[in-house]
């Protein structure tokens, strides 16, 4: 094996190690915005439940009794 050739399977195997941690940094990435976007989901869900409820008391509330 020449000493080109070693060079330049190093170089190849430095970029791929560059590759590969960036890669890594875009995965963590995305996975703090997955989380966040999760947490913000169920607080979402959690509004819409209450609100919901309490607009199901209101309707009942203003409803006529059936002697009407």
């Amino acid at each position: 094996m020449t000493d080109d050739h070693l060079i330049d399977i190093e170089t190849k195997l430095s970029y791929q190690e560059n590759l590969l941690d960036q890669l890594n940094s875009i995965i963590i990435k995305q996975q703090e915005e997955l989380d966040l976007l999760k947490r913000t989901l169920l607080t979402i869900q959690e509004r819409v439940t209450i609100l919901n409820e309490s607009s199901t008391e209101k309707i009942d509330q203003d409803e006529r009794p059936p002697h009407y």
